[in-house]
């Protein structure tokens, strides 16, 4: 039972979580970030245990990082372009810079696992006019003027 396993802290994060309203609303245990892939109906995304919400929270920022490097161009070779940020304290300012230079941005991994020539379809793609942002994390978090 993954549930029980993030509440008994034997792992400290699910990937996977599949978030419907049960799982959102009912499981009150679970701190789940916003979707990273979705796969017909199903929004698989990362679980944490609520009860430590700076853990929660740096996870929401690590899954959102990849997403916000694509929308502005930035990928695994020009990590350095994310900006340094101070969620978390001065010593983890780069939190957002070493995790696209680790995995690169949301397109870069996707064709890392999914094949070069893979196709992006529905959610999974960029959001782009008309439809607005699919996530849109606060733009002043990101050291953006405001």
């Amino acid at each position: 039972n993954i549930s029980l396993a993030l509440v008994n802290g034997d792992i400290d994060v699910y990937a996977g979580g599949e978030v419907d309203l049960y799982s959102d609303v009912l499981t009150p245990d679970l701190s789940f970030s916003k979707p990273y892939f979705y796969e017909g109906v199903k929004a698989l995304s990362l679980a944490t245990h609520n009860a430590d919400t700076q853990w929660s929270d740096f996870v929401y920022w690590v899954a959102m990082a990849p997403i916000y490097a694509e929308e502005n161009g930035i990928t695994q070779e020009t990590s350095n372009k994310m900006p340094l940020v101070n969620l978390f304290g001065s010593d983890l300012e780069r939190l957002l810079r070493d995790a696209i230079h680790a995995v690169g941005n949301y397109d870069e991994m996707y064709r890392r696992v999914l094949g070069q020539n893979s196709t992006r379809a529905g959610l999974n793609t960029l959001n782009v006019f008309p439809y607005g942002p699919q996530y849109y994390p606060l733009p002043c978090a990101l050291g953006n003027n405001c």
